[in-house]
């Protein structure tokens, strides 16, 4: 009699996850992930035709999640700078959870033009995002840097983010103090 497995997408997305993260695209099989989740190799192929189209589900599902948290974030009535500090510990603790997960798509060519699409929706969800409360602060607080600018504000944030859990993944204390320090030195008056 087969087991079963309660919420087994579920479970292979994590199995997947957690492979992808500590593995890498290129070392990590679909032979790994099926032991993992403790189901066959061939009950895996059932839910996902190849490594490609699971590790594209894998990012997909690790951003919604983020973007929930995010938007829980975003809802809090509390002061923006506060606001601000919350989202960019959480963005920070999320992307160093995936390990570079993002660097994987570019790196082992897994982007292909359907699955650029859902890249491209993930970045431009998060810019929207920290659009919206970069617009809120300048309502209140005064931001230096011009409107126009917002774009690479953000993208130079999201890399420093991205740098700062590459280079020094075990100094997160540090790393967001500076990346804090970084983002008031833009909005201070």
């Amino acid at each position: 009699m087969p087991k079963i497995i309660e919420d087994i997408e579920e479970h292979i997305l994590n199995s997947a996850f957690e492979l992808f993260g500590k593995y890498g695209y290129k070392k990590t099989d679909m032979k790994m992930i099926a032991k993992k989740a403790g189901i066959a190799v061939g009950t895996l192929y059932n839910y996902y035709f190849n490594k490609k189209q699971l590790f594209i589900e894998v990012f997909e599902k690790s951003w919604n999640y983020t973007f929930k948290r995010l938007n829980s974030i975003i809802k809090e009535d509390i002061e923006t700078k506060e606001k601000i500090k919350k989202l960019i510990e959480a963005l920070y603790d999320e992307i160093s959870k995936r390990n570079g997960l993002g660097g994987e798509l570019i790196r082992e060519n897994v982007i292909n033009e359907k699955n650029s699409r859902s890249i491209l929706i993930v970045k431009e969800e998060l810019l929207e995002k920290i659009k919206g409360l970069l617009k809120e602060m300048r309502s209140f607080e005064g931001i230096k840097l011009k409107e126009e600018m917002d774009e690479r504000l953000i993208s130079s944030l999201f890399a420093i983010i991205v740098e700062m859990t590459r280079a020094y993944p075990d100094e997160n204390d540090k790393n967001l103090e500076f990346i804090n320090f970084f983002l008031e030195s833009i909005y201070r008056k």
